[in-house]
């Protein structure tokens, strides 16, 4: 099981790596725009940065075309980077000229057991659900992660993003997700059950004040 932080600000990168249970960053084009006209050389600052160790870039469109930004995403660490393209026919279409290059890919907004199927087909390393979207929207199956799941034959994993709170982080693991990305408030809270609070105040209460 592998844990993400979605973000793009540097700050709440380097907080969640402190947390000790997270290996790797997502973004996007909206969480970079938020931070950066710039997102290829974001980048390269959140690689240098000593980030997490995988690192999911989604081609923005603010360069001249999109395979090219993917290129020069991957380009920036080709050990660390993967591309992440819209799970629609013009994005496997990309995703199939990537993977032919040796760029691993994932397919974003998989919001159907068909993204998984196509994902394969393609070579895609991974699959990336949208699990609060799913819950919220009428059109899609609110158990994604497992449909997902059960086609899938080969490798290909399953990154549960849009995770809004402890309760879907565990379900989407439940459901059969290899990864989950979520916001740092989201991970900071998903150890803060009451009763493990508790545990470790009373331990601590132990020995309170000294011999």
């Amino acid at each position: 099981m592998t844990v993400y932080v979605d973000s793009a600000d540097r700050k709440e990168i380097r907080a969640a790596a402190q947390l000790g249970f997270v290996t790797g960053v997502t973004t996007n084009p909206s969480l970079m725009r938020t931070v950066t006209d710039d997102p290829l050389q974001h980048a390269k600052q959140l690689l240098a940065d000593e980030a997490p160790a995988e690192f999911y870039y989604q081609p923005t469109g603010a360069y001249a075309g999109l395979r090219e930004e993917a290129e020069s995403a991957w380009s920036l660490a080709p050990d660390r980077v993967i591309v992440k393209v819209p799970a629609t026919t013009a994005g496997a279409a990309l995703a199939k000229s990537l993977t032919s290059r040796g760029v691993p890919v994932a397919l974003t907004a998989a919001q159907t057991p068909n993204a998984m199927i196509v994902a394969e087909a393609v070579g895609c390393v991974a699959v990336i659900p949208y699990v609060d979207r799913a819950w919220r929207d009428p059109r899609v199956d609110s158990e994604l992660v497992a449909g997902l799941a059960r086609v899938r034959r080969g490798t290909t994993r399953i990154v549960a993003a849009s995770v809004k709170n402890a309760g879907q982080f565990t379900k989407a693991f439940t459901d059969g997700a290899d990864a989950v990305t979520a916001p740092l408030d989201v991970l900071a809270q998903v150890l803060n059950h009451p009763a493990a609070l508790e545990a470790e105040r009373d331990f601590a209460e132990r020995y309170a004040g000294g011999a």
